[in-house]
């Protein structure tokens, strides 16, 4: 992207991590950064959520990922209502550099023709309390203490919060981790209990789902269960649940996983 991702603005970026001009990145940290919805964090920190208008290239190139990453048939009607990109707060995209560069010192993944610190483009379903496509009339969310969506927006993703599942399942095959999927249909299930009612159609509900760059690293590759894991072994940053392992009850991975601790 050679231009700011505002609508409208046909100044050059000035920060990739944003890819925004300089006269928006400063408004990031206050109301006037022209955003569709904006959240303010107890740290007094601002998150914005812009909506990708639909019939951009990037809302297409987005919903066809996210149609092609769905590979469980299991759902009729699919479709993509909206897309946000989020603008987290400095400090947050700070310490997220920050411990990327340093899992790249470890691994030279450069070298291996792979992203800094084997970045990935992964899938996060939760459970939330808003309808974000309601919010995006009423120009704010809930801010709720038990909604997980309000959380990540705020926060980024946050460990004390692991276990935490909504599904009224404690089972946690990886342990004790942060988990994503490089599959939306997988992920889909893991927003269940947070759908909420369509605004314009009866009988369809809507769920909220996060695509989100994540550091993997070098990757542990277990063949068991270890609920209570809540670290890779020494050497490796991050935990791969393989397509076919980490047998319980007699049921094996259908689809392939990350953890992060």
């Amino acid at each position: 992207m050679t231009y700011c991702s505002i609508s409208r603005c046909n100044k050059k970026i000035e920060c990739s991590d944003y890819n925004l001009c300089l006269i928006h990145l400063k408004e990031l940290n206050s109301t006037s950064f022209p955003s569709t919805i904006q959240l303010k964090s107890p740290q007094n920190l601002m998150t914005h959520l812009i909506e990708i208008p639909r019939g951009t290239s990037e809302f297409t190139s987005t919903e066809q990922k996210f149609l092609k990453d769905w590979v469980k048939q299991n759902a009729q009607g699919l479709r993509v209502d909206a897309i946000y990109d989020i603008f987290l707060p400095q400090t947050i995209v700070t310490n997220y550099k920050s411990y990327r560069a340093g899992v790249e010192a470890r691994g030279n993944f450069r070298s291996l023709s792979l992203p800094e610190g084997n970045e990935r483009l992964l899938y996060h379903g939760t459970d939330h309390d808003c309808a974000v496509i309601y919010a995006a009339v009423i120009k704010s969310l809930c801010k709720s203490n038990n909604c997980a969506g309000c959380g990540i927006l705020m926060n980024s993703f946050n460990i004390s919060k692991v276990g935490i599942n909504k599904q009224g399942r404690t089972f946690q095959r990886l342990g004790q981790g942060l988990y994503f999927t490089p599959f939306s249909s997988k992920a889909h299930f893991y927003g269940h209990r947070g759908a909420k009612p369509h605004p314009n159609e009866s009988g369809r509900t809507c769920r909220m789902m996060f695509m989100a760059k994540v550091v993997l690293g070098n990757t542990w590759q277990p063949n068991r269960v270890d609920q209570n894991c809540r670290s890779p072994p020494s050497g490796f940053d991050s935990t791969w649940g393989r397509k076919g392992a980490c047998p319980h009850g007699g049921a094996v991975l259908n689809y392939e996983e990350y953890a992060v601790y």
